[in-house]
């Protein structure tokens, strides 16, 4: 007597996260999911429609379980300390969740009704309701960007920076973006 296999959509979404965490994003293909399940690649269709459809539900996965982690370490705060905690637990969510922060980077990819954009604007909204008062904030896409851009160049970068100097340029820059500075930033031009 053969044994039934037990296959459904939250096998299929572990294995393909744990494809993209081990073997990156271009080798989760579906013929390599199929494999790393031991099943026939045309098996996965009946829980998926195509990769693109698979990987924004690995990314949706992904999201929900960050969303938690937020709520539960945003309760209480508010104001700038809301703010950074914030933006700390996100930056190091994806520090450690490599298949998310590698999903995200292509997030342009996905179409507006996909579940990972579904979900990227939860996680939006919810930083929405900060409330920061202040009349130079900056878009929630430009603080998006400057927490997704810290964590790629942490992960290439191999500079001697402590922890503690990691976090506080990390802070700053987060509350430059809230707050920037009335005076100019930018170099004075130098002539030849």
């Amino acid at each position: 007597m053969t044994q039934k296999r037990t296959l459904d959509l939250d096998k299929v979404i572990a294995a393909a996260t744990e494809l993209i965490e081990n073997q990156g994003l271009p080798e989760t293909t579906m013929p390599n999911l199929a494999k790393a399940l031991g099943v026939r690649s045309q098996s996965l269709y009946h829980y998926v429609k195509n990769r693109a459809q698979l990987l924004s539900l690995v990314a949706a996965s992904r999201i929900r379980l960050l969303y938690q982690a937020l709520v539960d370490q945003l309760i209480g705060l508010s104001g700038q300390d809301a703010l950074l905690k914030f933006a700390d637990i996100v930056r190091d969510w994806l520090r450690h969740d490599q298949a998310l922060a590698v999903l995200l980077y292509h997030l342009n990819e996905f179409p507006d009704d996909s579940a990972i954009v579904q979900e990227v604007m939860s996680i939006l909204e919810l930083g929405d309701k900060l409330h920061l008062r202040t009349e130079h904030i900056a878009s929630q896409h430009a603080l998006v960007g400057a927490v997704l851009g810290y964590v790629f160049l942490d992960r290439m970068s191999k500079d001697a920076e402590t922890p503690e100097e990691a976090d506080r340029n990390y802070h700053d820059m987060i509350l430059r973006l809230v707050n920037p500075s009335t005076e100019s930033q930018l170099p004075t031009s130098v002539s030849n």
